[in-house]
């Protein structure tokens, strides 16, 4: 068999499974807003914060809070407030799932600073903060994981409507300073790792066969 013609039923049986893995994505991501009415010392450094949502199976949500900040900010409370219209939306949280980094937290129920400016809030439902000193907070590239029982797509409409609202409060700003975030919609779907590598590998063997193409044909314009 042409090498060509393997490369071509290799491309199809790829492509085929990178449809099937690509959809739907395995997580969703949101970023943090400032809260308005509340303070402003910490605006600047909102979009250095995100959460991932991730189907994280057997009935599990994993929320995965990411601090992408170059400099020393570091998370150190998260705060979820679920509306009386979805109660029940989320049960059973568990902390530190998968965490990267030094990061270590624990369940506080301690409302969110700055939340009474926060239209909708309805007090601290689920919560947690930063265990020992402030080098257990998400620091710069760490990471908090938290799961609970869910259901996935719920959890991602009930973030959307605004009836589930996720916070965090922020430190080590400049002159000492704190501040407090809260989720904004809409969400961002991210796809798995092995879709990225799959549509990869396609494109990768797709120039390959293209090449082996193109040299077949000037070696047969050369022997005419």
């Amino acid at each position: 068999m042409k090498a060509t013609t393997i490369i071509s039923l290799f491309l199809t049986g790829i492509g085929a499974t990178v449809i099937a893995t690509s959809a739907p994505a395995s997580a969703t991501t949101f970023g943090f807003n400032n809260i308005t009415g509340g303070d402003t010392v910490g605006d600047a450094f909102a979009p250095n914060f995100s959460f991932n949502v991730t189907d994280y199976g057997s009935g599990k949500v994993l929320f995965k809070f990411l601090n992408n900040a170059s400099s020393e900010q570091a998370l150190k409370q998260v705060a979820f407030s679920v509306d009386s219209s979805v109660s029940g939306i989320l049960s059973n949280i568990a902390v530190n799932v998968g965490n990267s980094g030094t990061v270590d937290f624990e369940l506080s129920s301690q409302n969110l600073s700055q939340s009474n400016n926060i239209s909708g809030w309805d007090g601290t439902t689920f919560g947690a903060d930063t265990k020992g000193g402030n080098g257990n907070a998400v620091q710069s590239r760490e990471s908090l994981g938290i799961t609970f029982t869910g259901n996935y797509n719920a959890v991602l409409a009930a973030i959307n409507a605004g009836t589930l609202q996720v916070g965090i409060h922020v430190g080590s700003l400049p002159r000492g300073a704190s501040d407090s975030y809260v989720s904004t919609p809409p969400s961002q779907s991210v796809p798995e790792p092995s879709t990225l590598f799959g549509v990869g590998l396609v494109f990768g063997l797709a120039s390959l066969s293209k090449a082996n193409n193109g040299k077949k044909w000037k070696q047969k314009q050369f022997n005419a």
